[in-house]
């Protein structure tokens, strides 16, 4: 009972100190229960494309409660030192080192017990807010969020465990440390750090290989698996960047005749001494920002890029697909009959005779395209060929196109890399079978297309007699692989979204003799894209804030610190003659060096890696160079904005511990 009075007394005497571990566990309690209760919600069963919602939802949480652990103890570590010297006293006054730790652990047990009950009423009410705005992303109806009472099970159990690490932490420092350590503890200052010759060169080969990896990666596939490489690669080289340039730059600055002007004088020889921790904290707040503005540029690339897929797949707002091209009607006349039923109205109806994704070597031998065998051509000659008629493309809308004869073609290089070789061309040799290329094609409209992380060419054919001839050579050449290519006959149309299931329904009627005929609607396809990657996005914009966060309460916990160790050191200065003034000038110096640096590296991190993440951007379709650019720029406005406003309130919060 004695202790749990101690331990009560202490955190109402010591509400100061308790005050920032509290919020910081209260905020990252809630962002792991929004998440949590989202992912493991009955109503995310009941919205498009829940399952997998869901799934992303609990990785999301996995990456959260990590990051949780990780806040918490950085958290723990500056209360733990504030109150080093108030355990110090109790060991001397013969408290005992059991007692200590059991007033340790009791002050944990009730932070723990606060923070689940506040942080369940925040993070319901919270989850409700977020689960409206996450609906309304992904276009859903469904608003009612049920609490899962297991989630909340779940995340308390959680933050059990994250408290008990925090015990044995708290526990084991108490018991190795004598009486005199623990009264030092809070205001025993950091010898000076050595210059590190071999740290500084480490950092600039692994910062220099990561930009590296970065800068000179060509294809969407290969960047996703240097990806995180790269990241590995730049976390590291920051950590040995600031231990060791940090160092010099402070050591170079000593020996200027600036140095010795007051304000230049407190600040660098203040960071020089306390650049062990200065070094880490820096790092982790660039680690964050950087984090920050890559997790929301890739979350809101995804989801513009996805829409923009589904529409160069879709070029228009229906399309119906046949495997059986030759059948007795039409699909054009398929579509216009559902209309008619229907009583609805299509229009710019155009049929397609298209062949996808037909995979072999083309090798451009000077002005020649040869078809290779897949076993024996060289790997960087394999080319997806897409193969469509003049008709189709003049049905859809692209007039212009001159008429070609049986051994002329027409080609267009549609890789995400155009080979600028490929419009000397003349000749196309297809196992035997001679074209003439007649013209190189500079812009399609209405053809259905999609995302190539490869060389990818198409060809236009004079009719489909020469575009089957061309496929069966194709299938009798690779018939050793299993596997056949055929054509398939496509109609796209535009219709009122309001008459698509009223279109839809006739549709069924008129075809209810065959399963070959297929009808999509882009809308649906759409509303599927958002119900996918709005959970994507939805996670990436709480982990974006989880960061930013993360970034903020470091900071402020910097503050924190440096403000109680240098309040003493001013005094002392204050004393001796320094003004007010002068003082407050030296803190706006020193205050303005910690916010400037870490968030001019991580502008600089994001400037290296942009062409890694555009190019990861291309897989999902943000392949518009000007949307990416707008993406980002908008995203770091965003975050430096967010994170001046972190500097001011943080910087008064050191000045007026300072000037007390």
């Amino acid at each position: 009972m004695l202790s749990l009075k101690i331990a009560t007394n202490n955190m109402k005497r010591g509400i100061k100190s308790f005050a920032p571990f509290l919020m910081a566990s209260i905020t990252m309690f809630v962002l792991v229960f929004v998440t949590a209760s989202i992912g493991f919600s009955p109503s995310i069963g009941k919205l498009r494309g829940g399952e997998a919602v869901s799934m992303l939802m609990k990785f999301a949480l996995v990456i959260l409660a990590v990051f949780s652990l990780m806040i918490l103890i950085y958290s723990y570590r500056f209360l733990q030192l504030q109150r080093s010297k108030e355990f110090g006293l109790y060991d001397i006054l013969g408290f005992g080192k059991r007692k200590i730790v059991n007033v340790a652990f009791l002050e944990l047990f009730i932070s723990y017990l606060l923070t689940l009950i506040i942080g369940t009423l925040l993070g319901i009410a919270f989850s409700k807010f977020l689960f409206l705005i996450f609906v309304n992303l992904i276009g859903g109806n469904y608003f009612d969020l049920q609490i899962n009472f297991n989630a909340i099970l779940l995340v308390a159990f959680i933050y059990l465990i994250f408290f008990f690490i925090l015990m044995l932490i708290g526990a084991f420092i108490i018991w190795k440390s004598s009486s005199l350590d623990l009264l030092r503890e809070a205001s025993k200052g950091e010898k000076e750090p050595k210059s590190n010759l071999f740290l500084a060169a480490l950092a600039l080969i692994l910062l220099a290989s990561g930009y590296s990896l970065a800068l000179t990666v060509e294809d969407p596939v290969s960047a996703i698996t240097r990806f995180f490489i790269a990241v590995l690669l730049v976390i590291f080289g920051t950590y040995f960047f600031y231990v060791s340039f940090t160092v010099w730059y402070l050591k170079r600055k000593k020996k200027r005749p600036s140095y010795y002007k007051p304000s230049n004088f407190i600040t660098t020889s203040s960071m020089l001494y306390r650049m062990k921790a200065n070094a880490a904290g820096l790092a982790n707040i660039t680690i964050l920002l950087s984090m920050t503005v890559v997790t929301i540029v890739v979350s809101l690339g995804i989801f513009f890029g996805s829409e923009k897929m589904v529409k160069d797949a879709m070029p228009k707002d229906a399309m119906i697909s046949s495997t059986l091209p030759d059948s007795k009607q039409t699909l054009t006349e398929i579509a216009q009959k559902a209309a008619d039923a229907s009583h609805t109205e299509v229009s710019d109806l155009s049929e397609i005779y298209i062949a996808q994704n037909i995979g072999l070597h083309l090798q451009n031998t000077h002005d020649t395209l040869v078809a290779s065998d897949i076993q024996t051509a060289d790997k960087d000659d394999y080319t997806l060929v897409t193969m469509v008629t003049r008709e189709s493309l003049v049905s859809s809308g692209n007039a212009n196109l001159p008429s070609l004869s049986n051994n002329q073609i027409m080609i267009k290089d549609t890789s995400n890399k155009p080979d600028p070789e490929s419009k000397n061309l003349i000749q196309l040799d297809w196992y035997g079978n001679k074209y003439d290329i007649k013209k190189d094609i500079e812009d399609i409209k209405n053809l259905p297309g999609g995302v190539s992380f490869q060389k990818s060419l198409l060809i236009v054919f004079p009719n489909k007699q020469e575009m089957n001839k061309v496929i069966k050579s194709f299938n009798t050449r690779e018939n050793n692989l299993n596997y056949q290519q055929a054509p398939i006959s496509l109609a796209l149309f535009n219709i009122d979204k309001s008459t698509e299931n009223a279109f839809s329904q006739s549709f069924k009627e008129i075809t209810s003799d065959s399963s070959d005929q297929t009808l999509t609607f882009r809308s649906e396809a759409l509303a599927d894209q958002h119900a996918q990657i709005g959970g994507f996005v939805f996670i990436g914009f709480v982990l974006g804030i989880s960061f930013i966060l993360g970034a903020a309460l470091i900071i402020y916990y910097k503050q924190l610190s440096e403000g109680a160790q240098d309040k003493r050191s001013f005094k002392i200065l204050q004393e001796v003659g320094l003004s007010k003034a002068e003082v407050q000038k030296t803190i706006q110096s020193q205050v303005r060096m910690i916010f400037f640096l870490p968030l001019l590296i991580a502008v600089l991190h994001f400037a290296g890696a942009y062409r890694m993440i555009a190019n990861i951007l291309n897989v999902f379709g943000a392949n518009d160079f000007q949307l990416v650019l707008t993406i980002s720029l908008l995203t770091l406005v965003g975050c430096v904005l967010a994170y001046y406003l972190i500097y001011k309130i943080t910087s008064k919060v050191y000045y007026h511990i300072v000037e007390r």
